[in-house]
């Protein structure tokens, strides 16, 4: 009997690791996993993540192992899937992209704008290395990203030839889920067509059993935006005018002013909330695990993820939309985790889906090279992902998306070659940034706070 598949996370300490944990443990058998293996630079951390998810493989009553390991080259060695969620530079990092951008009247955000720059920059590096490290321990293996930023880390892995390589943000796929809710239909009768880049993208076609439903969607869209949460930061009017349904980042991008205004405003970044929560569900499970009540440890651990997820992209926006999560759906209304595992089904074998992902375009998309990475609804086997044909974006949408995937390839070039004036040129082509002044002040004091991981700008 052949030995079952391995799974390597790396970032095995992360807060959302028990939500893929989860997952896998009751897939287990579709998938045919034998081990799941945490790796992470806080070995504190994994080792509380693995004894929450031992707890979850009881209560499924699997099999699998779950091992916390040290050495990265025995973490992926021979596995069949790398899971990468990795956060260089910890919150603490994340805060400090979020701050000095306000500082110099830029938008501090994780992912997009010049704090998803400063990610990106200490990110790249990385992992670049961890896909040779799997290509040369694992090479049947696909690498699978949830590392932010998601769409542009993939292209400088494309870039530098690790093709066995996806992105995932399970954003389409919520606003996805939000849709069929509206409509009142199951997802698995419910298609989409999405183009863009990742935070950055536009559902273009929303066809259930084969038949399109988008224009009723839009005369609708008063209700539409009152009902379903992540359209309502934009209003009736910009949906209709639009003929597309946005992806919830296109909130800093269409109320740029609103947006930042509110940032500055707000006593706390997102990053300073995500740490007391993370903070707090480290301790909590922690202290449950410690007493020996496996119980309570998960019931602490759902209870405030959900109301750190209920919280989402609240400061920034006028809505007061409630995500609806609660303790008891947190772990049945599967997001990131849901989107990786389908992922993994249909790579592993299992029957071929339609998803949203970050993959080459291969010709589908009219504003990217058939070799840049785009957002794009795909097709997925064991073959690996092939982008659906999409029609061309309006305009508008497509100016944007291709001003950003300008900065992105930019961005990629200057993680690698340690050119500033790289950056400062893919600065200047993003929206959210612009003014060469403002970005080059920032640009330095972002790598001088960030020194340690940034040697290639020395």
């Amino acid at each position: 009997m052949s030995a079952g598949r391995r799974v390597a996370v790396i970032g095995g300490g992360g807060i959302r690791v028990p939500l893929l944990l989860n997952g896998l443990l009751r897939r287990a058998a579709e998938i045919d996993l034998e081990e799941i293996r945490l790796h992470d630079v806080d070995t504190s951390r994994v080792s509380l993540m693995q004894g929450l998810g031992e707890a979850l493989r009881r209560r499924h009553g699997a099999s699998v192992r779950i091992v916390a390991t040290e050495e990265l080259d025995a973490t992926v060695s021979g596995v069949s899937f790398v899971f990468s969620a990795v956060r260089i530079g910890g919150a603490d990092g994340r805060i400090k992209d979020e701050r000095i951008p306000l500082q110099h009247g830029l938008l501090g955000q994780e992912t997009t704008g010049i704090g998803g720059m400063s990610m990106a920059l200490r990110t790249i590096p990385f992992a670049l290395h961890l896909a040779e490290r799997v290509e040369a321990l694992a090479p049947g293996a696909w690498f699978l990203n949830f590392t932010n930023p998601s769409g542009l880390i993939v292209e400088a892995l494309h870039r530098g030839g690790h093709r066995r390589t996806i992105g995932l943000c399970d954003a389409p796929s919520g606003l996805k889920t939000e849709v069929c809710r509206f409509l009142d239909v199951p997802e698995e009768r419910c298609s989409l067509r999405y183009q863009g880049l990742n935070h950055l993208g536009w559902v273009q076609s929303v066809a259930v059993d084969g038949r399109e439903r988008m224009g009723a969607l839009l005369s609708d869209a008063a209700r539409l935006c009152a009902e379903v949460r992540s359209l309502g930061f934009f209003g009736a009017d910009l949906l209709q005018g639009l003929g597309l349904l946005p992806n919830e980042y296109l909130y800093y991008y269409y109320f740029r002013r609103a947006g930042l205004a509110r940032e500055i405003a707000a006593q706390r970044t997102r990053g300073e909330q995500v740490k007391v929560w993370n903070n707090r569900i480290y301790r909590e499970v922690g202290e449950a695990l410690g007493q020996g009540g496996e119980d309570e440890a998960i019931a602490r651990y759902r209870a405030v993820l959900a109301e750190r997820r209920n919280s989402y992209m609240s400061d920034v926006t006028d809505t007061r939309h409630d995500r609806g999560i609660t303790s008891d759906t947190i772990f049945r209304e599967e997001g990131y985790e849901g989107l990786a595992l389908k992922a993994m089904s249909a790579l592993a074998g299992g029957p071929p889906t339609e998803l949203v992902l970050n993959v080459a375009s291969q010709g589908a998309s009219d504003f990217l090279a058939p070799d840049e990475v785009g957002e794009l609804s795909c097709r997925i086997d064991s073959d690996g992902a092939h982008p659906l044909p999409t029609a061309p974006l309006p305009p508008g949408p497509r100016g944007l998306a291709r001003s950003v995937k300008d900065y992105e390839v930019l961005c990629a070039q200057a993680a690698v070659s340690g050119s500033r004036e790289m950056l400062l040129q893919a600065a200047q082509v993003h929206p959210l940034i612009g003014d060469r002044s403002a970005a080059q002040a920032c640009i330095d004091e972002l790598i001088e706070a960030h020194r340690q991981y940034l040697p290639q700008f020395a």
